[in-house]
């Protein structure tokens, strides 16, 4: 197991900014303890607890590769919601455009309330217009997303809960920093060349399309809220001949049965085009998607 929790220094994370008169209506928790860095097999993720008065709550910020996306998780009862609310609207602190996270709440095993933000960026992502082609975001750049989440100072959950939260965060430069770094030492304990993994001209991706790579009947209608946020994500090691080696499940939540079944299909029915590096030679890589994506469309 590559597995240890280190505390990490990030003194920016220290300065706590005036937020705005918004801030005066909502439950302010404020940090109570370091940034921890937890070195999973298949993840990174950075943990920290927040306080106010009496009442705590926990933050997880996770990273299963290299690249801008990320996955939000706070832990604890005293972020309220409405009852029967399936969503939360929140935005990073100051200055953020608003968000929405849906059928994100579920339990930890010790029975603590658990919402999942689901993926996410330290970036806004401007809303699809109807009818005009797909916004292409920016090729992605680990010195832009620190000096972006540099000023980020908090986490603000408002729609959804019966008291709006801010978890004080203070600046989370440092704490993209580390997710980057975590992120290039995880894919390197794959076996994988991190280093032209951070120039790839092209990355390992799909030579068809997925839609019926496993079959309908393997993931029930009811299991299909397991796949939100996140979960249940499929990890696909793609070799230089653009041959998939082997098959992974990130954040389970399906059964070790259904995921086992999942794995085969995929393993007997995809292929792929191989990574090329910065002078556009194939490299061994990995590809990830949602299993959602991999079952044949409603109705075929």
């Amino acid at each position: 197991m590559r597995y240890f929790i280190s505390a990490i220094s990030m003194c920016g994370a220290c300065m706590m900014t005036a937020l705005g008169v918004n801030a005066q209506e909502a439950k302010v928790f404020k940090a109570s303890s370091a940034w921890a860095l937890d070195y999973g097999d298949d993840y990174c993720r950075l943990m920290r607890d927040f306080k106010s008065g009496d009442e705590t709550v926990g933050l997880f910020v996770e990273r299963t590769q290299p690249g801008p996306t990320m996955r939000m998780i706070v832990i604890g009862d005293s972020v309220k919601l409405f009852r029967g609310s399936e969503e939360v609207g929140y935005r990073m602190y100051p200055a953020g455009a608003p968000r929405i996270a849906q059928r994100l709440r579920f339990q930890t095993s010790d029975g603590q309330q658990y919402l999942n933000l689901g993926p996410s960026t330290f970036a806004d992502m401007a809303p699809p217009v109807p009818g005009a082609p797909p916004i292409i975001p920016p090729p992605y750049s680990p010195q832009g997303e620190k000096a972006l989440a540099s000023g980020i100072t908090g986490i603000s959950l408002e729609r959804g809960l019966t008291q709006p939260v801010i978890l004080e965060t203070g600046e989370l430069g440092s704490a993209a920093e580390a997710l980057q770094a975590c992120a290039d030492d995880l894919i390197a304990s794959w076996g994988l060349d991190a280093e032209k993994h951070q120039a790839l001209t092209r990355p390992a991706m799909p030579e068809r399309a997925t839609a019926g790579w496993i079959s309908g009947d393997t993931i029930l209608f009811g299991d299909f809220a397991k796949l939100s946020g996140g979960n249940n994500e499929v990890r696909v090691m793609v070799d230089e001949a653009g041959k998939a080696k082997s098959c992974h499940i990130q954040w389970p939540t399906l059964s070790e049965a259904i995921n086992m079944k999942i794995c085969s299909s995929v393993m007997a029915n995809s292929s792929f085009m191989p990574a090329l590096d910065a002078a556009g030679q194939p490299l061994a890589s990995y590809w990830t998607a949602s299993a959602f994506f991999l079952i044949p469309p409603f109705g075929s």
